[in-house]
């Protein structure tokens, strides 16, 4: 129970719920408790490993805090893309540094590396005005949709009129932003881009009624995208040191990518989904799909509940990450057979699927575990399920 308690107590410093000096008394308190009892060797080496990990997770958080400061002084508007690109640089080599010394830090740490831009910490612009533009464009079916913005978030959402509404925001030391936006109309395609460069914020809200469009694009810089219930041939999103949420998306082909921040995808349909980031988590719940192929560095990848896309029977997965585990749980309920190849450095593999026949499995030693296994129905069954996942520094959980 006392052993139980203190995890609890160093759960919380780790979370940052309490500082450091109310961890100490809480411990403290917790050995009176526990009237002077003895610990044990195996318990002391515990609480050291415990007290080590905390260590870590607070150095971290001290150099993250410390290039905050560093970069609130030296923000200069015409440098500010160079001191992001510096900022991101920075952040992916202490992940590196961080997940080859300490396994599983990535994991509690990456998401505070990933979160700056969500939580305003770039938010240079908030000195300028708003100016707020507004641009309406008929929705026809298979029409192309192209839409840019820069140093802020793009939100996509369905609504139930009849054409595509844009509401843009706009923040420069420009008295004059006329210019700045670019809209174009077509035959067939609708593009918002950017005109100039320079030290501007541009960010969009997005309304498109149920129209399956054709070719879809969304890209910003610094900033999050979010996007739901759009339905295209093709749908791409890019955006850098900001998250990418994706909800109720169907298309043939869907391609989300981004640097320093996460990626979720749930309730999406699409033949091929490509997903790409780096020192940051991907989480993937409850879609349907042809192939899958999911790439980060320094994070984990998440991936639960896949149907089959259309009368597509074979399922590929592609998964790959450092410094990472990779868990994959397929809430399997119909008769789908398997081939899996699972390769891990520095961690363990578990399959935790019925009747699988091994034809290579190597034990878990200082090169990490390797194996390749396939459902004994494998070549009668008519539904399929092929799974490849490489990690380092990690572990690799597969689930039916």
């Amino acid at each position: 129970m006392i052993n139980e308690e203190r995890l609890k107590i160093l759960k919380m410093l780790e979370e940052g719920k309490i500082n450091s000096e109310e961890a100490a008394r809480l411990l403290e308190a917790l050995e009176g408790k526990s009237g002077g009892r003895q610990e044990t060797g195996q318990e002391t080496r515990r609480q050291s490993s415990q007290q080590s990990f905390q260590d870590e997770v607070y150095k971290v958080r001290q150099k993250l805090d410390e290039w905050r400061r560093d970069f609130n002084r030296k923000y200069n508007e015409t440098d500010f893309e160079r001191l992001i690109d510096e900022f991101s640089i920075k952040a992916e080599k202490l992940g590196k540094n961080v997940a080859s010394t300490t396994i599983g830090l990535v994991d509690r740490v990456i998401d505070f590396i990933g979160s700056f831009v969500d939580t305003n910490f770039f938010n240079v612009f908030s000195k300028y005005s708003v100016v707020e533009k507004s641009f309406e464009a008929a929705a026809v079916e298979g029409m192309d949709l192209s839409i840019e913005a820069v140093n802020g978030p793009i939100q996509v959402k369905r609504h139930f009129e009849n054409k595509i509404v844009i509401k843009s925001k706009i923040r420069s030391p420009q008295e004059n932003v006329d210019g700045i936006l670019r809209f174009e109309d077509r035959s067939g395609s609708v593009t918002l881009s950017i005109n100039k460069t320079g030290n501007l914020s541009v960010s969009h809200e997005v309304y498109i009624p149920d129209v399956r469009l054709g070719n879809v694009r969304f890209v910003t810089t610094n900033g999050r995208i979010y996007a739901e219930d759009t339905a295209s041939k093709t749908i791409t999103i890019v955006t850098k040191n900001g998250h990418i949420e994706l909800m109720g998306l169907n298309a043939e082909l869907i391609s989300a990518s981004t640097r320093n921040g996460k990626i979720q995808v749930g309730y999406v349909m699409g033949d091929r989904i490509e997903i790409n980031t780096n020192n940051s988590l991907i989480d993937i719940r409850h879609i349907k799909a042809g192939k899958i192929s999911a790439v980060t560095t320094n994070g984990r990848i998440n991936v639960e509940n896949v149907q089959n896309f259309g009368n597509n029977d074979v399922i590929d997965m592609i998964l790959k990450t450092t410094n990472g585990n990779i868990k994959v749980n397929m809430n399997d309920m119909e008769d789908r057979a398997y081939r899996v190849r699972a390769r891990t450095t520095n961690g363990s593999v578990n399959l935790l699927i019925p009747e699988m026949t091994y034809h290579q499995m190597s034990r878990r030693g200082k090169l990490g575990q390797s194996v390749e296994a396939e459902s004994g129905n494998y070549a009668q069954s008519p539904r399929k399920v092929n799974i490849d996942a490489d990690t380092f520094n990690g572990y690799i959980e597969i689930v039916k």
